[in-house]
């Protein structure tokens, strides 16, 4: 999928090519985490949502025939079909394009920035590479929705092409007698386009850098009590404003702090808040839950790999397991790491431990095919024999069926990343695998997977070269320059 970017924060114009894995370098406030989490809001639920309710209320230009028609038939007659299928084929991009053309109105309050503005931003969206894929996974998307106690159903199954709505009003009632004619609009609308959405990446998951902190702190109901050990300024300025947040919906019919956490997430940066969201739905898996996954397991291989790469990544990169202090969520969920016969609490783990517990959790427990990872700085608290080892690993995800943006500082990183498409193209993989850290064949990456940019001076440039090599010149002058200071030093 290629995406165009224009007028985003110093970025003044540039084009990238989202592959399964897509990674941007390049020095401090270059642009590269901007780019990231813009991304991840106009392709997350929060597009959609924001598309949706300003659709609903006729403030975009854009409109869908099929979609305003089955409206109206429902209104009128009391059902209506959609045929889905031919809809995204139709429409499909026209409709990512104005998700993207939309989000300038919403962007700085997902950002957390009054300062900034994204009038200007422009981001153009091109499906073409992706459109047969794409198409597939409208095709398979099942729907099921029933409001107000089944008076009004949007349902679709798997394999069908058409969604089905239909109300349960009787003999000559009127739907809108029963059930504002703006709730009807409203649900329709965000049912087809949250399908539309996730046909694309069913779920977008961002694990921001502030991620080592964050795993620390209560994601149930002890939300509200005081943290146990000393946060930094960062940290206690976040959970102030989650009990903030908490304290004002106090009282509010059938909200809970659980609840409450994820929906008043938007306290904090918008990436920060999937962040918060995705750890709260791990931290209230319990064993029906967990059963339920290990059943699927049994049938879909692609939930059986995720859950052995969870322990991949315990076993060899972490050196020990994690999990939860009671088996069922309860007020004092606690994240535990177990290593040498002793388990210790996640506030006082290493640092390494920290930042890469909730990616267990999440392919332990929630991972599926095809959903997009943003992670900055997965190199961030890691020794550098441990960074060779997660760049490794996360090309075992994108051969897995997941889709990884990262943002990176890291030299042995990338260089190891040159290693890996080498080592694809290699003539008898089974004798250089145990060269590599994880010793694991599925590491190896096929280059069409992969792209690599430089984010640097206003500019997104491609330098992964035809034949694999990735020329990041930025990295090699600070290396060249310590190299000059060291041997001047010596010349003295």
């Amino acid at each position: 999928m290629k995406i165009e970017i224009c007028n985003l924060g110093v970025i003044s114009k540039s084009e990238i090519d989202l592959k399964p894995l897509t990674v941007f370098i390049g020095p401090n406030n270059a642009g590269k985490t901007w780019l990231a989490y813009v991304l991840s809001g106009i392709f997350g639920p929060r597009g959609y949502e924001e598309y949706a309710q300003a659709y609903t209320r006729g403030q975009v230009p854009a409109s869908y025939a099929p979609l305003d028609d089955a409206i109206e038939s429902v209104l009128k007659e009391g059902n209506a079909t959609i045929d889905l299928y031919k809809f995204a084929e139709e429409d499909g991009e026209r409709y990512f394009q104005s998700v993207a053309d939309y989000a300038s109105n919403w962007m700085h309050d997902f950002m957390s920035t009054q300062p900034a503005r994204f009038s200007t931003m422009k981001i153009t969206i091109h499906l073409a590479e992706t459109r047969t894929a794409f198409l597939q996974q409208v095709e398979q998307y099942p729907i099921q929705s029933r409001i107000a106690g089944g008076l009004l159903t949007i349902r679709k199954k798997a394999g069908d092409r058409v969604v089905y709505i239909y109300t349960s009003v009787e003999g000559e009632e009127q739907i809108t007698e029963r059930l504002p004619a703006e709730d009807i609009k409203d649900r329709l609308v965000q049912s087809i386009f949250r399908a539309l959405h996730r046909s694309l990446y069913p779920q977008v998951r961002v694990f921001p850098t502030e991620r080592t902190t964050l795993v620390t702190l209560p994601f149930v109901s002890r939300a509200r009590e005081k943290p146990a050990v000393p946060l930094d300024r960062k940290a206690m300025e976040i959970l102030e404003a989650i009990e903030k947040a908490l304290r004002e919906l106090e009282g509010v019919s059938g909200l809970t702090p659980s609840t409450t956490i994820e929906q008043n997430a938007r306290i904090a940066i918008g990436p920060v808040a999937y962040f918060l969201s995705m750890m709260s739905d791990a931290f209230r898996i319990g064993s029906q839950q967990i059963a339920s996954r290990k059943a699927e397991a049994r049938t879909n291989p692609s939930i059986q790999k995720y859950i052995e790469l969870a322990g991949i990544l315990e076993e060899n990169i972490l050196s020990g397991g994690l999990d939860f202090s009671t088996p069922e969520p309860e007020p004092r969920r606690d994240i535990l790491f177990q290593t040498d016969g002793v388990s210790l609490e996640i506030p006082i783990v290493s640092s390494m431990v920290k930042e890469l517990a909730p990616l267990v959790f999440y392919l332990r427990y929630l991972a599926r095919p095809g959903e997009l990872l943003i992670i900055d700085e997965p190199e961030m608290n890691l020794h550098p024999a441990a960074q060779m080892k997660i760049i490794e690993f996360l090309a075992m995800l994108v051969n897995a069926g997941l889709h990884v943006i990262i943002t990176t500082h890291s030299t042995y990183l990338i260089d190891h990343l040159t290693n890996l498409l080498d080592a694809y193209k290699h003539t008898n993989q089974d004798d250089i695998v145990e060269m590599f850290l994880l010793e694991q064949k599925e590491a190896f990456l096929a280059q069409e997977k992969v792209s690599v940019y430089l984010v640097e001076d206003g500019r997104v440039n491609n330098i992964l070269a035809l034949e694999g090599t990735i020329n990041w010149e930025t990295f090699s002058d600070v290396t060249d320059l310590v190299q000059r200071i060291h041997f001047e030093l010596l010349g003295e």
